[in-house]
C-alpha cells in the first residue's frame, strides 16, 4: 500500500480481539471507521438482493389502495408494526386486516438485516485479515459468538464514523508562521521612486 503525504499522519491502528477460546480468537485492526474497500464490498454483496424498502413500498401501495389512504400512511403503519410500536385504533384495524402482508414485510426486513450482518462480517474478515477468498458461505460456518463479536466490532467502527469532523488544523499545528498583524496595508508591488 502506498503512503500518502499526510501533514498529520493517522494514528497507528489499535487492535481488538474477537471470539472466545471455544470459538477461536481473531485479532482485527481498529481504524475508527470502515474503509472504502470494506464499504464497497458490503454494497457489492448486498446488491443482488431485493431492497427491503422497495418490498415495503410495494406492500404499502397495495394497502393504501385497499384502504383509501396515502402510501406514506400505509408505510408508517407497516414500519410501526414491524418495530412493535403501539398504533392508533384506526391504524391498528388496518394492521389487523393486512397482517399477512405486513408479516411478509417483517420477514423481508429481518432477512435483509441478517444479509447485512453477514456481508459486513465477511468484508471485515476479507479486508482486515487479508483473507481474499473469504465469502458469505465461509462466514455462515462461523460459530455464533464469534460472528456476533465481529459484528459488534463493525458496529463500533460505524458508530465511530458518526463523530463530527474535527476542526481544520490551525497554523500552529501545520507549522506555518503567523500572519503579520498591524494596521499597515500589505505591499503588493514594488515601491515607486519619485523623480
Amino acid at each position: 500500500m502506498k503512503a500518502l503525504p499526510f501533514v498529520t499522519a493517522p494514528a497507528e491502528p489499535k487492535s481488538r480481539r474477537c471470539g472466545t477460546a471455544a470459538t477461536g480468537i481473531l485479532e482485527f485492526p481498529v481504524y475508527g471507521g470502515l474503509t472504502v474497500g470494506e464499504s464497497a464490498l458490503i454494497a457489492e454483496l448486498m446488491a443482488s438482493e431485493q431492497s427491503s424498502f422497495v418490498h415495503g413500498a410495494r406492500i404499502a401501495d397495495a394497502i393504501a389502495k385497499a384502504e383509501s389512504i396515502s402510501i406514506s400512511e400505509a408505510f408508517n403503519i407497516i414500519e410501526g408494526s414491524v418495530r412493535g410500536q403501539e398504533l392508533e385504533p384506526d391504524a391498528e384495524a388496518i394492521r389487523l386486516r393486512h397482517a399477512a402482508q405486513i408479516e411478509e414485510v417483517a420477514k423481508v426486513y429481518a432477512n435483509a438485516g441478517k444479509r447485512n450482518m453477514t456481508a459486513t462480517v465477511t468484508a471485515l474478515i476479507r479486508c482486515r485479515l487479508h483473507m481474499t477468498d473469504w465469502g458469505p458461505a465461509d462466514t455462515a460456518t462461523l460459530l455464533e459468538p464469534l460472528f456476533l463479536d465481529i459484528w459488534a466490532l463493525a458496529e463500533a467502527e460505524q458508530l465511530a464514523e458518526d463523530v463530527p469532523a474535527a476542526e481544520a488544523p490551525d497554523d500552529d499545528l501545520l507549522g506555518k508562521p503567523p500572519e503579520e498583524s498591524g494596521s499597515a496595508p500589505k505591499r503588493t508591488g514594488r515601491r515607486s521612486r519619485g523623480t
